[in-house]
């Protein structure tokens, strides 16, 4: 039998067909992941510092602007409170003014601020007068308008009261209301004050529907 001698470029040449082949013949699954990389080493930071100009390092530094002071707010205006009964004194001007008969008389009552603070009022002031336990609450004048009054410390005002005076048992349709007290309530207040009326009495119009005894708002005393 005869042996056939095969060259050195034939033999690669049959080995290069056999590793292609078993490069087709590999799975084609996922590939599965690398891995994971260590950690990186620390870097070390580059510490590096710039020369400083002899011409910078030399100027003189710039001196910083100073700050505006604040203004200062202006103050607040201190508010004042309301005038309280405790801070009053009510008293029964002297006299009244009395016009022709069958014609309304003025009554004058002084407010007068006792306390040491300054306190003001505005509106009407409630009034009662008392005849022997019977109380008449006046009404409000519709014609006079209420201002805000401001009363220092022994600063007064005042209150006027219309009413048609009493002239007698001779006027016929005429009753009287004798008044022994009246009381008197500040505007927004719920304390009173007692206040003797003597000598002027109205007449008794309790009833009427258009009220001719009224009290007017608290005034300054000019």
């Amino acid at each position: 039998m005869r042996v056939r001698q095969l060259s050195v470029a034939a033999v690669v040449a049959a080995l290069g067909v056999s590793l292609a082949a078993c490069a087709d013949d590999r799975p084609s699954g996922p590939v599965a992941p690398a891995a994971p990389a260590g950690p990186a080493a620390p870097v070390a930071p580059v510490s590096a510092e710039l020369p400083v100009s002899p011409v910078l390092a030399n100027a003189p530094s710039t001196p910083s602007t100073p700050s505006t002071p604040a203004t200062p707010g202006t103050p607040a205006t201190k508010g004042t409170r309301p005038c309280t009964a405790a801070d009053l004194r009510a008293t029964v001007a002297a006299g009244s003014v009395v016009s022709a008969a069958d014609r309304p008389a003025v009554e004058r009552i002084e407010l007068a601020n006792r306390s040491g603070a300054t306190c003001t009022m505005q509106g009407f002031p409630g009034v009662d007068l008392v005849s022997d336990g019977t109380t008449w609450s006046l009404p409000r004048s519709r014609s006079t308008q209420a201002r805000q009054v401001t009363l220092p410390p022994g600063g007064t005002a005042y209150v006027l009261i219309d009413y048609l005076p009493y002239r007698g048992r001779g006027q016929r349709g005429q009753s009287e209301f004798k008044v022994t007290s009246m009381v008197l309530t500040p505007p927004n207040d719920t304390g009173s004050l007692t206040v003797h009326w003597e000598g002027a009495n109205p007449q008794d119009h309790r009833t009427t529907t258009q009220p001719d005894t009224q009290v007017r708002p608290v005034t300054a005393t000019r």
